[in-house]
């Protein structure tokens, strides 16, 4: 790859991946650092218009460093829905599994970017919310190597029990199998534990960021977390910590921390997570060594937050691994 690493890795194309989770169509408005109150106003500097959600971040990442993937997830029979779709076809994204309802909207999400880069979120859950396991493709489901499952805690219809049947199929049929899930802060820890009990015993991998894996152990410290989290049945867990890169922890207790990789600055942090799945996943489909598929994922997350968007700074692979070369810490 001309990346200086000599190791010949095998090609992504011999894993299938398949991804199952929330969309929503973001308009993201930057700089906002100071909300109005009732009947105030207050002026920000500009808004884009841009397809997001834990699925669609990480296919369209995934098709732009260059590997094939399915997409299920489900939209409205909206403008939004259309744009959702024409993202994910132009990206070369695979949308066999994409449901069109005609009862429920697209989801939207209006994302408030502050001037560090860092950003808050008013969502609409729409079709996220009525997505159940009987729309599912299941011969997608069947036929991936690695099935990740994005945005629990805001699928209503399909978290908890019926994802974790989606996943025990998938194991039985020979899947890698992880999980994300989006940080929802009003959520209780009975609603995490309701959510995630289930699932867990069904996980290669669950990758949660610090506030989810905290919201689910009640855990601050990331190894504390982890060892909750595979005592609790998960195969591995690997805790995103932002800045300072992620804390993996496996069954057998191999554990340890992979550090960021520097960026020269931080313009949207705005799926920055997804784009890390991406990376991560690009790494198991390839069958790199674990820390090597981290490192991969902390790279495709750094060089998303330097762009506006979720997954506009995304290069093709061999970039990506150009990059996390160059750019190690230390």
């Amino acid at each position: 790859m001309g990346t200086g690493d000599q190791r010949a890795y095998p090609s992504f194309q011999e894993r299938r991946i398949c991804v199952l989770g929330i969309s929503t169509v973001d308009a993201i408005a930057r700089n906002v650092d100071d909300y109005p109150p009732r009947g105030g106003l207050r002026t920000f500097d500009s808004l884009d218009l841009t397809t997001g959600g834990c699925a669609v971040n990480c296919g369209i990442a995934l098709g732009r460093m260059g590997l094939a993937c399915e997409v299920i997830t489900k939209v409205g029979r909206d403008g939004l829905g259309e744009l959702v779709q024409s993202e994910l076809a132009a990206h070369g994204v695979g949308t066999r599994g994409l449901v069109v309802s005609d009862d429920s909207h697209t989801p939207f999400t209006f994302v408030c970017v502050h001037e560090d880069g860092q950003r808050s979120f008013l969502h609409t859950t729409g079709t996220n919310g009525t997505l159940c396991a009987e729309e599912v493709e299941l011969d997608l489901v069947l036929g991936a190597d690695l099935l990740m499952v994005g945005g629990a805690m805001l699928m209503a219809a399909l978290d908890g029990p019926p994802t974790a049947e989606l996943l025990s199929r998938a194991r039985e049929s020979g899947a890698i199998t992880v999980l994300d899930t989006t940080y929802v802060d009003t959520a209780g820890p009975d609603q995490w534990r309701r959510v995630l009990e289930p699932v867990l015993p069904h996980l290669s991998w669950f990758v949660p960021s610090r506030p989810e894996a905290r919201a689910f152990t009640g855990l601050d410290q990331p190894a504390a977390a982890a060892e909750a989290i595979c005592a609790a049945g998960c195969e591995g867990a690997v805790i995103k910590l932002d800045r300072e890169g992620v804390y993996y922890r496996c069954a057998d207790g191999t554990a340890g921390t992979v550090p960021a990789l520097e960026v020269e600055s931080v313009v949207d942090t705005t799926g920055a997570g997804d784009c890390w799945c991406a990376g991560f996943l690009a790494g198991l489909a390839q069958g790199r060594a674990l820390v090597d598929a981290l490192e991969l994922g902390n790279a495709v997350a750094a060089l998303g937050i330097q762009r506006a968007g979720a997954t506009d700074g995304i290069p093709t692979l061999e970039e990506v691994d150009r990059f996390r070369v160059r750019n190690r810490c230390g």
